[in-house]
């Protein structure tokens, strides 16, 4: 028998309890190809290798192998290559095969790596079949397709594209893949299909190059699979459908999973992407997993608001309208919402750009715009060469490094990287720069809560655009040299200016939470809160600067202040010459109303205090961001006015 070891590697997390994801994608190939009476006939299948271990002692786990295969992602590959060249080295006749997302199809890897044997493209069932059946004596690898290999003359041939249009494939968490390593001291969580691709052709996914139809897996499969997570007890289960409630069927499945919650406890957390129309189907569905505790917040996407954008990446959105009518409704039935947007774009400019963010805010989504940068994959049609010359589009690479992770946890020094559109023919490097300070500023001051009154009460009441006031207010910053804004606005500044040199990964760590990494966003917030009343007395001077000063104006900053969670407090008093608490709740349900002079006492209970500034920053910032846990007047608390008098 030959021996056959798969490696994805993945990032573990935590300190006294591990957790980290199920190898679920090599898991899905080892049980498809363990129905082939030919691979179990010549095949002993190893121990999964699921963590980065180093090189020597993984080598020294493994018997013999004939094959190796490697799931490849932007969190692994460099590691992968590393721990390939290694094994190659000391097993000289082992063969290499590299497969996942970050494998390009057109063989690049062989010509740059000669200890990779095989590549795999897109997905990897069939094509590793026919690998080990080959290998094995059953065939040529030239009739395999999917892959690209070297020729013992060292030529490099990729083989034909053909479709995969399987859907019965055998269930890796049913058919025991995984049984040796779940008795391992780890908390998984796992990765959940129901189907398998997409009906969009987005130019920044790899999905959408592929223009295949969605295959729908069979119900028994799905339904069996949700048992086994609760047999498990599994906490977190990402589902990774594309477009969620795009079938009907998927209420069946929804009812499924929250039965198997209130009857079991498990799973614990259900996340996933929703389909972009259908919006009553999805809106019925998020709606009940929110209510169940099943996830936290239900996503409302963009990636873009302008039309031209859109058009250049394969887009479409719902109308303004539509989307300020569901902000509403959401807001109404106390349901969290946040929506993304990715920067970067081609045919974005830095000013479309802040204008899409302001158009999200004054439709209603003033709690969480989640931004990200345009990353290249490989195999998406936006990673492709024609595609990039036509619209100017040059990238960066910059090193990963996870949010939240430690610094200094990493057990190796290998570097993983991803690549970012940092420039195209309609935004400069600067701008780009610009642009990623300007989206860090959104969501660390106005999502998060810094600032998020005061920004609506000036757009209400002078009528300034939201864009227009956070760019005031960077270029303030900058201006004013000696100031706390100044140096926290300058320093994340500087770490923008990083990450489009590729010195620099998009997270950083923050005075007094040790080598914990933060996002951008993340750190403008918790570096204001360290130094709340020099903040908020600079913000006083900026809006001095900036409108009339006034009474009304200088109350909303108190009460901004006052409505931030605080350390160490379990019950806050917020009062007011100025019913402040009425007039925002009026404006997220879209109703505004005119700011009433009326003293207003509030009184909010806090049934999970914090009581360092550490636990602040891992409870409200990381875990209850999108529970809005660092505003007390949110859903997430219980608000009493008090009666006058």
């Amino acid at each position: 028998m030959k021996n056959v070891y798969f490696i994805q590697a993945n990032n573990v997390y935590g300190d006294t309890q591990k957790s980290t994801y199920i190898p679920y994608a090599v898991g899905c190939i080892q049980a498809y190809c363990q129905q082939n009476p030919i691979i179990t006939e010549n095949y002993a299948f190893g121990r999964i290798v699921y963590t980065r271990e180093p090189a020597q002692q993984l080598i020294a786990k493994l018997d013999d192998p004939f094959v190796v295969l490697f799931s490849c992602s932007v969190w692994n590959t460099e590691y992968n290559k590393t721990i390939a060249a290694a094994i190659k080295e000391a097993f000289p006749d082992c063969c290499i095969v590299f497969g996942g997302h970050s494998v390009s199809a057109d063989g690049e890897f062989l010509r740059l790596y000669p200890f990779i044997d095989i590549l795999t493209h897109r997905f990897g069932e069939e094509p590793t079949e026919g690998i080990l059946v080959s290998l094995a004596g059953g065939g040529d690898l030239a009739d395999v397709p999917n892959i690209s290999y070297r020729t013992p003359a060292g030529e490099i041939v990729t083989t034909a594209y053909a479709p995969q249009t399987g859907t019965d494939y055998p269930s890796p968490y049913l058919t025991g893949v995984f049984d040796d390593i779940l008795r391992d001291d780890i908390r998984f969580s796992v990765l959940f299909e129901t189907n398998r691709g997409c009906p969009n052709s987005c130019a920044f996914c790899d999905w959408g190059s592929l223009k295949s139809k969605v295959r729908l897996f069979p119900m028994d499969r799905v339904l069996r699979e949700i048992d086994w997570f609760v047999a498990h007890k599994i906490e977190f289960v990402f589902c990774t459908d594309g477009n969620f409630c795009l079938f009907s069927r998927d209420a069946q499945i929804a009812d499924y999973i929250i039965e198997c919650k209130h009857k079991y406890g498990y799973p614990q957390i259900f996340r996933v992407c929703f389909t972009k129309n259908k919006l009553d189907f999805v809106f019925r569905i998020g709606a009940a997993f929110v209510e169940n505790g099943l996830d936290k917040a239900q996503t409302l996407s963009f990636q873009s608001m302008d039309p031209q954008v859109l058009s250049n990446v394969g887009r479409k959105n719902i109308s303004t309208e539509k989307f300020r009518e569901l902000m509403a409704k959401y807001n109404k039935l106390h349901i969290t919402t946040f929506s993304e947007l990715i920067l970067g774009l081609p045919g974005e400019t830095y000013d479309s750009f802040c204008a899409g963010v302001h158009t999200m805010l004054e439709s209603g989504q003033h709690f969480a715009i989640n931004i990200y940068p345009c990353e290249l994959l490989p195999n998406a049609e936006m990673g492709q060469k024609a595609y990039r010359e036509r619209f100017g589009i040059r990238s960066t690479r910059v090193p990963f490094l996870l949010i939240h992770s430690h610094k200094n946890q990493k057990k190796d020094s290998i570097t993983e990287y991803s690549e970012y559109i940092t420039s195209t023919d309609t935004m400069c490097e600067s701008d780009w720069e610009r642009a990623l300070l300007f989206a860090d500023c959104i969501q660390g001051l106005h999502n998060l809560g810094l600032l998020r009154a005061v920004a609506i009460y000036c757009a209400q009441t002078f009528g300034t655009r939201y864009d227009d006031f956070y760019n005031r207010l960077i270029t303030y910053a900058q201006d004013t040299p000696g100031t706390l804004l100044h140096r926290v606005i300058t320093r994340v500044g500087g770490l923008c200016e990083g990450v489009v040199s590729g010195a620099g990964p998009l997270v950083a760590t923050c005075p007094g939470l040790d080598d914990l990494l933060w996002g951008f966003d993340e750190l403008i917030f918790l570096e204001f809160y360290q130094q709340l009343d020099t903040f908020y007395a600079e913000i006083r001077e900026f809006l001095r600067t900036t409108f009339a000063p006034s009474e009304e104006i200088d109350a909303l900053v108190d009460y901004q202040k006052a409505i931030l969670k605080k350390i160490g407090e379990e019950e806050a008093l917020i009062v007011s010459e100025y019913d402040f608490y009425d007039y925002f709740r009026n404006i997220f349900l879209s109703d505004p109303q005119p700011l009433v002079r009326k003293r207003t006492t509030l009184r909010i209970c806090d049934p999970a205090p914090v009581h360092s500034f550490m636990q602040f920053a891992r409870e409200t910032v990381w875990y209850g961001r999108n529970r809005r846990e660092s505003d007390y007047t949110s859903n997430h608390y219980t608000v009493q006015v008090l009666p006058e008098g």
